[in-house]
């Protein structure tokens, strides 16, 4: 099969414009029935968009950074077990000379702590560029209140509430399929196929690599770049055409994976195959992840080793990014991952959001064809890799 043809990932900073106008129309189309009333500012509604990942506020960007900051908090808040349903924003009424645009009030579960839903906020926004300008806790502990906004001004405020009442949500996970390449079509058919999301990641180099991507896509999945890394026990182990390595110079890690992200059709993230040298090493991860950022994608650390920094320096970089959580075929029988599926989903169900990789592999598929619709059934939520990174 001739390879496609396919341009480069577009910068970020042109996303960012794009998103920008985007952010915009984006209030006008959820606020606009509102906003035509004779009040000026509307009442709560229920949460019930969804926004493109994060960009990074340029300064004095205020209307676009509190649209973008609004939507994702919420993601943020249902993200860590909130019900959805209990999540509620409104457009502010407009005053001279403040840069006040949403207010986002929400309900808690009593076994989420607000410290967590704090670190989180907090995380979100200095990502986006901006800054938490004021975050006060009640004396009593049941309520948090938080003013985010960016070049020293608010523009959104953030109040929660504990309610002990309200359980939390079942859990949502993500499931990302690596090693897709070189299986045989049926196999590759049968993961596309499942119903629900999984994010499937793709070498590079492959003959199949175009068509594996498009075929995702039309199941409704994600794509990612399963990029080659070198391992700890290399020569014993080998990565793969194509890999990086720790002692090759920034420029050319930087060209590999700026290659990689060129090869495989629809991605919109990275996550390292073997790479275990790799992600122990903060200039070599480093120069990966730089050429990550400047075109927008995001980043999971596969964690194939305990001493992995890729993920911590995502986040110190203000990067989209998440880790893994647990692989899911270490042992390759049926039975196995079906109890690692469930040793996952109880994962979910306590942290809220969760990352777990398995491989195109046949006995996984078989599992995944029996559990996924039975922990769907008990209230999990499948997200792509793309929703659970922060």
């Amino acid at each position: 099969m001739a390879r496609k043809r396919r341009h480069m990932p577009v910068p970020v900073w042109a996303v960012a414009g794009v998103l920008v106008v985007l952010a915009g129309a984006l209030a006008v189309w959820v606020w606009g029935s509102s906003t035509q009333s004779s009040s000026p500012s509307g009442p709560f509604e229920p949460y019930n968009v969804v926004q493109e990942k994060p960009w990074r506020a340029r300064p004095g960007d205020l209307v676009a950074f509190a649209d973008s900051v609004t939507v994702q908090a919420a993601e943020v808040l249902t993200g860590l077990g909130v019900p959805v349903q209990v999540v509620q924003i409104r457009r502010l009424p407009e005053n001279r000379g403040s840069a006040m645009r949403w207010e986002v009030r929400s309900a808690v579960p009593g076994e989420l702590p607000l410290a967590v839903c704090n670190l989180e906020l907090s995380r979100l926004v200095q990502r986006l560029g901006g800054e938490v300008l004021e975050a006060k806790e009640s004396l009593t502990g049941d309520q948090l209140s938080m003013l985010l906004g960016l070049s020293g001004k608010g523009t959104t405020l953030v109040t929660l509430r504990k309610n002990p009442k309200l359980a939390r949500a079942a859990g949502r996970i993500a499931i990302i399929v690596d090693d897709f390449g070189y299986q045989d079509p049926a196999l590759i058919e049968g993961f596309c196929a499942l119903k629900q999301k999984l994010t499937l990641s793709i070498f590079p180099g492959f003959e199949q690599t175009p068509w594996i991507a498009e075929r995702a896509v039309a199941g409704g999945h994600g794509v990612m770049v399963h990029m080659p890394m070198e391992p700890i026990d290399y020569p014993y182990r080998d990565p793969g055409e194509g890999a990086i390595f720790v002692e090759y110079p920034e420029e050319k890690i930087r060209g590999l994976v700026r290659k990689a992200l060129a090869a495989v059709p629809h991605a919109r993230g990275l996550n390292n195959h073997m790479g275990s040298r790799v992600t122990e090493d903060r200039v070599a991860i480093g120069a990966v992840l730089k050429e990550v950022y400047q075109y927008g994608f995001f980043f999971v650390d596969s964690v194939t080793s305990p001493k992995s920094v890729a993920y911590a320096l995502a986040q110190e970089m203000k990067m989209s990014s998440g880790k893994n959580t647990m692989f899911l075929d270490l042992e390759d029988s049926k039975v196995a991952v079906e109890a690692a599926l469930e040793r996952l989903g109880r994962r979910a169900r306590t942290e809220g959001t969760v990352i777990g990789i398995g491989h195109a592999k046949p006995a996984t598929l078989a599992a995944f064809q029996e559990m996924l619709p039975e922990l769907q059934e008990r209230g999990i939520r499948f997200i792509t890799a793309e929703e659970a990174v922060r």
